[in-house]
């Protein structure tokens, strides 16, 4: 170097000690900016945890044992319904067609008895059962003209005869009876009234069926008919066969009138009653009977009249026919 020449300083450390002065300030400023903000966030105090109270859990009830049923019912299975097929539709005939008939009864096809001939039942709907035959006008009587028991005890006619109709209808089986007695009397009634002035019908309602029994069974019926003693006893009726149920004897409708020569008697038995279903052409076997006693202060079957002198008490085979017109 020469005397009296200047020195300069390096450009290049200049430059590097201006850059390194300018991160330093900018450190500082960073660093005192972060210094703030951190100055201005709350500080959250710190909770010693063992100081806090402590809530005690909720204690869970045990549940109560629920019984084990002794009979458990299975369930009664639903059925599906069954399913209806839709029917096809048909077309109307354009003629108009010709009405059935109406159904008839088929006529009995099975045997007769041979005991008396035959006893025709008409028709006639809504008998008033008062006593009173003006009704029965037109019905054919049948008398009773055998004379079964005590011949000796009847003087004639006068003293004692018995003419018996019979109609029907849906709901009754008929009877009307006309009485000549000259003495009349009943001391009894209930089931021992044929032991006084009385009328009994028999009936085998199923004739057909069992036709050689000779024995009274459950299709055979005795039923009896009193006029009572005219005075303060009324007339009743009562079934002895097939059975004595007091409630039977209550369905029967008996009705008397006082006469000159006797008393006439008008009596109804339900269909029900006999278990049948009447129509016109039914046959049944079937007999009547009238019993007389002419001493008052007794009970006695004096005099018994049949519509047929074969008849004989409690066999069916004996019994003569009666048909439903």
């Amino acid at each position: 170097m020469e005397p009296n020449q200047k020195s300069y300083p390096n450009p290049f450390l200049i430059a590097l000690l201006s850059a390194l002065a300018v991160f330093t300030i900018g450190l500082v400023i960073i660093t005192l900016g972060l210094r703030s903000f951190q100055a201005r966030i709350p500080v959250t105090p710190t909770v010693d945890i063992s100081q806090l109270p402590i809530t005690p859990m909720p204690q869970i009830a045990t549940p109560k044992a629920i019984p084990t049923p002794t009979n458990t019912l299975a369930p009664t299975p639903t059925s599906l319904p069954t399913i209806t097929a839709i029917p096809t539709a048909t077309l109307l005939p354009t003629s108009t067609p010709t009405p059935m008939p109406t159904a008839t009864p088929t006529p009995y096809a099975g045997p007769y008895r041979t005991n008396g001939g035959d006893t025709i039942a008409p028709y006639r709907p809504g008998i008033i059962v008062d006593g009173n035959l003006g009704e029965w006008n037109g019905i054919n009587p049948i008398p009773l003209l055998d004379i079964q028991q005590g011949p000796e005890n009847r003087e004639d006619a006068t003293d004692f005869s018995v003419d018996v109709r019979l109609a029907w209808d849906n709901q009754f089986l008929y009877l009307a009876a006309d009485v000549t007695d000259d003495v009349h009397v009943q001391e009894l009634g209930g089931y021992d009234l044929f032991n006084g002035d009385s009328i009994e019908l028999w009936l085998d309602v199923a004739l057909a069926t069992d036709f050689d029994d000779d024995s009274l069974n459950g299709d055979d019926y005795q039923i009896g008919f009193s006029p009572g003693n005219l005075a303060n006893h009324p007339p009743e009726g009562v079934i002895w066969y097939p059975a004595r149920e007091a409630n039977l004897n209550r369905s029967l409708l008996v009705s008397v009138q006082r006469q000159a020569t006797g008393y006439t008697l008008e009596a109804a038995t339900p269909w029900s009653v006999l278990d049948h279903r009447p129509i016109s052409g039914m046959v049944f076997g079937f007999a009547l009977n009238a019993n007389d006693n002419d001493a008052p202060g007794t009970a006695a079957q004096q005099t018994i009249l049949m519509n047929t002198s074969n008849m004989v008490w409690g066999r069916p085979t004996t019994f003569s026919n009666l048909q439903l017109e």
